[in-house]
Order: structure tokens, then C-alpha cells, then sequence
């Protein structure tokens, strides 16, 4: 008893730093549309979120205009680079205030010249001189890929695949057919995910982990109270000024720490326990693993493609389209009738497919925080395309990122680079370069509070200050944190008991 007594005490003290970070920024995080407007300056942040050769995801891809302007696109929004001059551009007129706002999955230019751009929250079409936003009639408007095919523009969410017909301009969304042999079977990864937010029972389930947090930030207060009342109270006596309120206040945490604390307890342990699997290293234990989908939850979806879907592309030769989901690669017949998996699967990162552009002679490259392969789906080759070495798939457990973290992929004429989330843009050629990132590009793309909130979470704000040991403050703070709401629930019930034992 007395340990945990200590152990409660000092322990809890300690962990309070954390856990108020983490409470606060789950909140954020649960909550991302609301909060989209809110930027925070780079300047005020450590140097690994500061972009430099066009890092950090900076960039996604690039559409060719004419013969002297291109536009890139990606996390920092669209801008126009003129090849001659290399001056950039800003091209982000009509989207609303906010970075997040302006993050681009993908920016095309159909055959009769219209532009459009897919983003984080819809679509939208670049006319008089600003991008107008497109009205879809579907619950979650995140858009992961555009391409054209056969005079209609084929959007893809996360879910599903609408058309839109560029002549009438009218859009229509289907669900994708299950797959042959389907099973209602979740990513591992993605259960303990929306376990761990709330969103398996949708924005109910995103407020009651919404009140866990503001649990865990009331038991810190209380409990900071509760640890510095006494010496307070005796330096107020000391000098003979009333201490009846800090007395109220010290009963008041006592009473409610240990009530609140106690109740709750079930709840502040199972979130808790579900966030530290969502980093590594325990990440990896789950990050090729399914479970069967929770009945009743948004996971038990009629849909089989809800929130799975990542990028799309049409095989023109054999009239078939190529869909990238978390759970690998499909290719899809183009009456939407049937869909089967493809064998020799590429190596996707459980963070998504980042790129995916085609090449000559049914290739495709195929990009993710995995690394960046040459695939191609009819003859089943895969290649490395920085080492150009063939691909081993490896049996078992691996590692979830590999050494080249693509996010991104640029090729005019003989120019070919890859942009890399650590390295940057990384040549492909040696007789190709990529220009220096403008400062009016860096000032102009500040860090959005979803995403430092993002960064707090997942422990990564520590990087520059511990190194590579940040990835250890998730498991380690999460396990010390349940022993620590072990230890209260011990110490309270021992004290319960013995006051009962007593009347």
C-alpha cells in the first residue's frame, strides 16, 4: 500500500504533463472539420516541421498547363510554376481559410480543358479565376482520387464512386460490389483505431471519448490540487491569512478525484490501452491483422468499402479500372459489376498509397511511406524503382514505413523526381534536379492545429528533443498511465473498505 500510495502520488505528477497533452489534442483531433480554419505558424515549431526541399509531404502531384506553366499540388494547396523563370505561383483563390482546407489529393484537367480538384472536404472546379466548390450529395465528401474516363469525370472517396457527366454536369455515387470470397472483416489497425476515437458509434461515440478526456484533465487538476493543498494551506496558516477556501477546494478534489477516478475507471483504462497500439513499436504486432467487424458499429457497414478506399486508375487495353484500398489492390470491371483482388500485391504502407501513376507497357508506379515500386498487375513484376532491385515480399511481420517514404511523384520530360516525407524531392535521374522551395510557399503553408494536434498525440512533437526515443513515449506513457489508474482504484478501494469494515 504504501508503495502504490507513492507510486500514485509522484507517478501521477509526473504523468500529468503527458496526459494533459494527450487529453487536449484528442479532442482536437475528434474534430477536424470544426477546427480547419486554425493554423499555427512553422516559426514557433522545432526544425522537423519546417519544409525544406519540399519535405513533409509538401508535395503530391503535377498537372502540365502548357508548354511554360505546370501546377503542383498537395499539402501546401495548388500553386503555378513557370518553367523558364522557375517563379511560383499562388493558385488557391476560392478555398476557405485554413491549410487544411487546401489539401489536395489530386488536381486534373479533362479533355475539354475544365479543372477540378479533389481535397479534404470535396471537390471543387477552378472557374472566373477561383476554385468554386461542387455540391455532393454523400455523407463524407473526402475525396481520394479523379481521373476521366469515357467524356465523365470518376470521383472516389473513401467509401465510394460517383461519376460526374461533364456534358449535364449531373453526379451519381454507387457503392462498389463486395469482393468474391468477402468477409465483414476490419483491419485490426483500423478497429482499435476508431475504438480508441469514438467513431465506431459515430459523433455519440466521438463526444463520449470527448467526456474521457475532459475526465482525465479534471482528475490532473484535481489531483495537482490535491498534492499541493496541504503545504498550501500550512503557509497560509503561517501567515495568518484564512485557508477555509483552500480547505473547501482541497475536499472538494479529494472527494470528486476519487469518486470521478472510480467510476470512470473501465473507460480511462480501455482508452488508454487502445492508443498504445496505434504507434510503434506494439503497432506492429496488429498492423497486418483483421477482426471481424463489430456488429452494430459503423464498421458493420452494408458497405463493404467504407472508409477504404485510396486511389483509382483505367487500364484502357484491357477496359479495366485498378482500385487501391487499405486492404490492397483491386481491379474492378467498367460496369462496376464485379471486382476481384489482384495476386502479387506491391508493398503498401498501412498509411496509404501516396502514388500512383501510370507508366509504359501496363506499369505502374505505386508509392506509399512502403517505399516506391514499378508493379505491373497482368505480369505480377514488381521492382524497386530507387534501387531497381526486384521485390522479395517478406513473410510475417514487417516493419510499417520503410527507408523511402514516398508522398509524392513529378516527371516532365526528362525530369523525374520522387518526393520523399523525410528527404524531400529526391532526383530519380542524375540528369534531372527539382528547384529550392520558395519562402512565399513556406510562410504560406503553415501547420494546421489538426495536425500538431496529430503530432502531440502521437508523441512525434518530441522527436527533435529525444530523437528516434519519442516513439517509445505512446507505450510507455500509456502503460505506466494504467498502472497508475490501477494503483488509484486500489488505494480507494482498500480505504472504502476499511471504512465500511468499521460501521
Amino acid at each position: 500500500m504504501k508503495f502504490w500510495r507513492k507510486y500514485h502520488k509522484w507517478g501521477g505528477i509526473i504523468l500529468s504533463f503527458f496526459l494533459l497533452l494527450f487529453s487536449i489534442s484528442g479532442i482536437v483531433l475528434n474534430h477536424r472539420k470544426q477546427v480547419s480554419s486554425v493554423d499555427i505558424s512553422r516559426q514557433y515549431l522545432t526544425s522537423s516541421f519546417q519544409y525544406d526541399n519540399w519535405n513533409n509531404a509538401a508535395l503530391k502531384g503535377s498537372i502540365r498547363l502548357d508548354s511554360t506553366q505546370t501546377l503542383f499540388y498537395g499539402n501546401v494547396g495548388c500553386w503555378i510554376n513557370t518553367n523558364k523563370t522557375n517563379e511560383w505561383n499562388d493558385f488557391n483563390t476560392g478555398f476557405p481559410k485554413g491549410i487544411d482546407n487546401r489539401k489536395v489529393s489530386k488536381v486534373i484537367r479533362t479533355k475539354n480543358g475544365r479543372l477540378f480538384a479533389g481535397t479534404l472536404f470535396g471537390l471543387y472546379e477552378y472557374k472566373s479565376e477561383s476554385w468554386s466548390p461542387i455540391k455532393l450529395e454523400i455523407e463524407h465528401p473526402r475525396i481520394s482520387d479523379l481521373i476521366e474516363v469515357n467524356g465523365k469525370l470518376t470521383i472516389l472517396t473513401r467509401s465510394e464512386l460517383g461519376q460526374l457527366d461533364l456534358i449535364n454536369d449531373s453526379v451519381v455515387f454507387n457503392i462498389l460490389p463486395s469482393p468474391e470470397g468477402y468477409k465483414n472483416t476490419t483491419s485490426l489497425f483500423k478497429t482499435i483505431w476508431i475504438l480508441h476515437s469514438g467513431e465506431i458509434l459515430g459523433i455519440t461515440g466521438k463526444i463520449l471519448v470527448d467526456i474521457i478526456a475532459g475526465i482525465f484533465i479534471f482528475l490532473i487538476i484535481t489531483g495537482i490540487i490535491w498534492f499541493a493543498s496541504p503545504s498550501l494551506i500550512k503557509r497560509a496558516r503561517k501567515k495568518l491569512l484564512a485557508a477555509k477556501r483552500k480547505k473547501q477546494l482541497f475536499r472538494f478534489s479529494v472527494k470528486w478525484h476519487n469518486k470521478i477516478g472510480y467510476y470512470a475507471i473501465i473507460f480511462l483504462i480501455f482508452t488508454t490501452f487502445t492508443g498504445i497500439f496505434l504507434r510503434p513499436p506494439l503497432l506492429i504486432a496488429i498492423a497486418n491483422s483483421e477482426a471481424k467487424s463489430i456488429p452494430f458499429t459503423v464498421l458493420d457497414s452494408p458497405n463493404a468499402w467504407y472508409d477504404q478506399l485510396r486511389a483509382i486508375r483505367y487500364n484502357r487495353q484491357y477496359n479495366v479500372y485498378l482500385v487501391s484500398s487499405s486492404k490492397g489492390m483491386y481491379a474492378l470491371t467498367n460496369n462496376f459489376e464485379q471486382i476481384v483482388k489482384i495476386p502479387n500485391q506491391p508493398p503498401v504502407s498501412v498509411m496509404g498509397i501516396n502514388v500512383f501513376e501510370e507508366q509504359k507497357n501496363n506499369n505502374y508506379l505505386i508509392g506509399s511511406f512502403s517505399g516506391l515500386y514499378l508493379w505491373n498487375p497482368f505480369t505480377s513484376s514488381c521492382i524497386n524503382y530507387v534501387t531497381k532491385q526486384a521485390h522479395i515480399p517478406q513473410v510475417g511481420m514487417s516493419r510499417p514505413i520503410g527507408v523511402h517514404m514516398a508522398t509524392g511523384y513529378h516527371q516532365l520530360e526528362h525530369n523525374e523526381v520522387y518526393f520523399d516525407y523525410n528527404q524531400g524531392a529526391v532526383s530519380l535521374n542524375r540528369k534531372s534536379s527539382f528547384g529550392t522551395m520558395p519562402n512565399k510557399i513556406k510562410t504560406a503553408s503553415p501547420l494546421s492545429i489538426w495536425n500538431l494536434a496529430l503530432e502531440v498525440h502521437t508523441g512525434r512533437i518530441f522527436q527533435d528533443l529525444i530523437g528516434a526515443f519519442y516513439i517509445l513515449i505512446v507505450p510507455l506513457t500509456g502503460i505506466t498511465t494504467i498502472l497508475l489508474l490501477l494503483s488509484g482504484l486500489w488505494i480507494y478501494w482498500k480505504k472504502y473498505k476499511k471504512q465500511t469494515s468499521k460501521i
